[in-house]
């Protein structure tokens, strides 16, 4: 069974791109060496951490950013000014989200099954134990695997029930055994039973890693790409997940998480846990875009426009910049705009899910009206697709780039054409959850929820500028751009004071409502596109931020408001075809209305959306 299994860990390997080449010549030739179970339990571990949920696929993110209406980066309103909303949401659908027919490439639809492929890994390292105990001998040197493997798996496990709501679970992973057609099990006992999973596991962590030998230990630290073999950090992490997963179903099961969370708050995360991955040359397109998560967001860089709902809550005065009044992470999440190329007026710009204010622009009509607007020099005209393409793509000069385009996209250097770590938890996520913890009174945190707040303020702009300032390839700039795009991070009393002045208002909102809305803009600033998932569970779960009205433009050219809320996604057509006896059980509540089971009850019937847009339209 180890050769077996070990075959198939080769033959898996020669299909995923590697992250480490070193971990990869580790292996001796199956043809020629029989490896020690070890050896065959750890490598199936690290294949687990390189798997698409953490180091984000290409292809997933290509799609995302794509024309599909339902995709994730879409429906949060984090890249707003998309073509599919404004051509054919409203023309699809009026109003009714079930007649709606999903027809994507994968994307969120592959994250069900990609669940039970790219973790099958979980179930191959629990049949390899067991076997060994069944034999008699010693796990002392491999059970942690099995541990964090199934950390790991639960991790995955409770974002496909943020996405889908019922989902196989407890007969899962359980192919080997004879289990082909998995029930479907409730969602709640399925965060229960992954709650109770954490902290077991959390406590026992420890007492197994003393008792691995030091070799054991010494591979354990190589073959852990996220923390190196660091079991406190493990722990940690495991923390901090049950944090997240108990204030997630706090709404439905308040009694039942508070002794969860007085126990997690103890150890959490004191710094950003994230691990870095060499970029291969076969995911880059020439020097200009970086591998995995960075080439699917080259290629679709032109969604990438940062809407009111995070803008007007960062640049909050005029246009131009000011360091003194706004927030000091928008040069590195957002690029700035300077028409005579210089650092004098630099500004940022937000764009709208609301087609109505979209209508106009700050700068005079003119060229395509409601289309993008670039201040391109040659003589086509600006929403041609040949004069878009000299711009819409990071292979431009960063010098034509912050020159070229007066609204806001992702800062090109931190979101596409950089090296930077892949981030498995960062602290700012988890001050939030504090945060919203002291709020509501759900344990002790040892401090208030502002001055959580504050906290996350501090840390979020720590994360940005060090993802901002990993090795990039934006090529030659000036000295002016650099200043745009790679700015030196501001000094710490700049910091601080925006951080008390973001407390401020948060301790001022009325009740806890008000409270939420302030803690998920913060939410919304800190994971922005990059946490899109994550973002539109809390956006279900908490009703905050309120994003726009979606106003579209229908085929008759008929401006209509549409305030369609999709609240989970429906399980792929396929569960219908291979599992219906199974599927048949949840079919009633597949449907994308429903909510998950995690909103609590008065939060079902209030809309996410404000009545209007942020910002009005030009008269």
């Amino acid at each position: 069974m180890k050769k077996l299994i070990y075959i198939l860990l080769i033959a898996v390997s020669l299909m995923t791109s590697s992250c480490n080449d070193e971990l990869d010549n580790y292996w001796k030739n199956p043809e020629t060496y029989t490896p020690q179970p070890n050896e065959v339990i750890s490598g199936l571990f690290t294949h687990m951490e390189k798997t698409r949920f953490w180091l984000e696929d290409y292809g997933e993110w290509y799609w995302l950013l794509g024309y599909n209406i339902f995709e994730i980066p879409q429906v949060t309103a984090l890249v707003p000014y998309s073509a599919s909303f404004l051509d054919h949401f409203a023309d699809d659908n009026f109003g009714d989200l079930d007649k709606y027919v999903y027809t994507a490439n994968g994307n969120t639809y592959g994250r069900f099954s990609r669940f039970y492929t790219d973790l099958s890994n979980y179930g191959l390292i629990r049949d390899e134990v067991a076997e060994l105990e069944k034999l008699g001998k010693s796990t002392d040197d491999v059970i942690i695997y099995a541990r964090l493997s199934t950390i790991l798996k639960d991790v995955v496990a409770l974002q496909t029930v943020d996405l889908f709501n019922s989902i196989p679970y407890s007969t899962a992973f359980k192919g080997t055994e004879g289990v082909f057609f998995p029930t479907y099990d409730d969602p709640m006992e399925i965060y229960k039973s992954v709650i109770e999973e954490y902290k077991a596991i959390a406590d026992e962590l420890p007492g197994i890693y003393s008792k691995m030998s030091t070799g054991a230990k010494n591979v354990f630290g190589i073959q852990d790409l996220f923390f190196k073999g660091d079991i406190n950090k493990w722990v940690q992490y495991i923390n901090s997940q049950n944090l997240k997963a108990c204030v997630r179903i706090s709404g439905v099961a308040e009694d039942y998480v508070k002794p969860y969370i007085a126990e997690a708050v103890k150890n959490l995360p004191t710094e950003d846990f994230t691990y870095t991955c060499p970029i291969l040359n076969e995911n880059r397109i020439g020097l200009s875009a970086g591998g995995i998560i960075q080439r699917g967001r080259y290629e679709n860089y032109y969604q990438m426009t940062i809407p009111d709902v995070i803008m007007t809550r960062m640049n909050r005065g005029a246009d131009k910049y000011d360091l003194n009044e706004d927030d000091p992470r928008l040069p590195v999440i957002g690029m700035g705009f300077t028409a005579d190329g210089t650092t004098n007026n630099v500004e940022y710009y937000g764009v709208s899910m609301n087609a109505e204010r979209d209508r106009y622009q700050r700068i005079t009509l003119g060229i395509g009206v409601g289309g993008r607007r670039w201040n391109v020099t040659n003589p086509l005209d600006a929403n041609t697709s040949t004069s878009h393409a000299n711009v819409v793509y990071p292979s431009q000069q960063m010098d034509v780039m912050v020159k070229s385009c007066m609204w806001t996209y992702y800062n090109p250097i931190t979101y596409v054409l950089n090296e930077a770590p892949i981030r498995v938890v960062s602290q700012a996520e988890t001050d939030l959850f504090l945060a919203e913890v002291a709020l509501k009174n759900l344990a002790s945190t040892g401090k208030t929820a502002g001055a959580h707040i504050n906290d996350a303020v501090k840390h979020s702009t720590d994360y940005w500028y060090m993802v901002n300032s990993a090795p990039n390839y934006g090529g030659t700039m000036s000295d002016a751009t650099k200043a745009i795009l790679t700015p030196p991070k501001p000094d710490a009393s700049v910091i601080s004071n925006y951080a008390n002045k973001i407390q401020s208002e948060f301790e001022a909102a009325a009740g806890v409502d008000g409270k939420m809305e302030i803690l998920m803009q913060q939410k919304y600033i800190h994971l922005n596109l990059a946490g899109a998932y994550e973002l539109f569970a809390e956006l279900r779960r908490t009703r905050h931020p309120k994003l726009e009205p979606i106003t579209c433009i229908t085929s008759s050219l008929t401006l209509i408001n549409q305030t369609m809320m999709l609240e989970r996604f429906t399980l792929p057509p396929t569960e219908r075809t291979n599992n219906f006896d199974e599927y048949s059980k949840v079919m009633g509540d597949d449907k994308w209305g429903k909510p998950i089971f995690w909103v609590p009850q008065d939060k079902i019937n209030e809309s996410y959306y404000l009545p209007t847009a942020i910002k009005p339209p030009l008269p």
